[in-house]
């Protein structure tokens, strides 16, 4: 019968130049991370942070990608050493690469087990680091209520370098339901002054967090001089960030008559979920509905192509029944002349509105 390797060997293995070596190391050390055997997950645990907070260490990214995977919950007992190890590997990798996504993943699942753990990385919000603050600005939106306290640290990284920055807005997006009248206005802020990937991202959080107060009935929080951010964003040269202005703007209204006017235009995008979208904004919006209906209607039809019945439906899927309602008309003669998976969507949509 042969030898079991040792938690050291197989470390030493995950550092070979051999791809299968390392491939059955990793699957080896997970299986040890996640064993009902508390000594033994434990051992290795503490020999695998050890190894990750080794200036020298050669397996990081491994290793990193191993705690965060497999080692749930951390011991208690090892939340200091899991720590101090995260924290000097983190140092030594990008700040907006996958390492540090996976950093951030354990430092978080390290404080849900010991929340106190947060106060002890308080200074690492200022660290000389880059990739050790894009980590922190992860952490804070990954713990939950327990880290409301520290907001302000979040507010600051939303003015640091564009990875930093842009994780800050995930973050923040992630807290917002927990803390809308305080985050809301920053989310907006950055609508305001962001671009590229930190603007969608806060539209993106804004319209998950209006959707949310909406869908419980809760009023919303206040989204002062949010509308003319929007407008500057339906002139984004990227579809996704137009989709999520127009689709915002027809959930936060009344809206102004450029507001009307702007989504009437969205209608033309050329990005077809651009144009289903600003229709489904203008029904929300009360706004007369002809346009918007013969836009849904010539997307859905039997005629259209697939990419365009597919926006259509996509911007349909979720919507409120009364906003459905004041399409009901053309639905039902979309079904009429319809055939195959489009007929059998539109069907549900309007089973939902009878």
């Amino acid at each position: 019968m042969s030898r079991v390797p040792t938690v050291a060997e197989w470390l030493v293995r995950l550092a070979s130049r051999d791809a299968g070596a390392r491939e059955e190391a990793q699957e080896a050390l997970g299986e040890l991370l996640g064993t009902g055997d508390v000594d033994a997950r434990e051992r290795t645990a503490r020999a695998l942070l050890e190894e990750l907070g080794r200036p020298g260490s050669k397996v990081v990214a491994p290793l990193l990608s191993l705690l965060q995977a497999c080692w749930w919950p951390p011991q208690a007992g090892l939340a200091s050493t899991a720590v101090q190890a995260v924290l000097e590997a983190v140092t030594r990798v990008e700040a907006e690469g996958q390492d540090v996504e996976h950093a951030a993943q354990v430092l978080a699942n390290v404080c849900r087990v010991d929340p106190s753990r947060l106060s002890v990385l308080d200074g690492a919000f200022e660290h000389p680091h880059a990739s050790v603050r894009s980590a922190m600005a992860r952490v804070v939106g990954r713990v939950g209520q327990a880290a409301l306290p520290w907001l302000p640290r979040l507010f600051a990284l939303l003015e640091d370098e564009e990875p930093v920055a842009i994780a800050a807005v995930e973050s923040l997006g992630s807290l917002a339901p927990l803390a809308p009248e305080v985050t809301a206005p920053r989310l907006v802020e950055q609508v305001r002054k962001a671009e590229g990937a930190r603007l969608y991202l806060a539209i993106v959080s804004l319209r998950s967090l209006v959707e949310e107060r909406r869908q419980g009935g809760q009023s919303l929080p206040r989204l002062t001089d949010l509308e003319p951010a929007l407008l500057r964003t339906l002139e984004e040269p990227e579809p996704p960030s137009r989709l999520e202005a127009v689709a915002l703007l027809g959930l936060t209204g009344p809206v102004s008559e450029d507001a009307l006017t702007a989504l009437r235009d969205s209608l033309k995008d050329p990005s077809p979920s651009v144009a289903a979208h600003a229709a489904v904004a203008l029904l929300r919006l009360g706004a007369p509905p002809a346009e918007a209906l013969f836009l849904l209607k010539g997307q859905l039809g039997p005629a259209a192509a697939p990419e365009l019945q597919g926006a259509a439906l996509s911007a349909l899927v979720e919507v409120e029944p009364s906003t459905l309602f004041r399409a009901k008309g053309i639905l039902e003669s979309v079904v009429r002349d319809s055939t195959g998976p489009t007929r059998d969507a539109l069907r549900e949509l309007l089973d939902s509105i009878r």
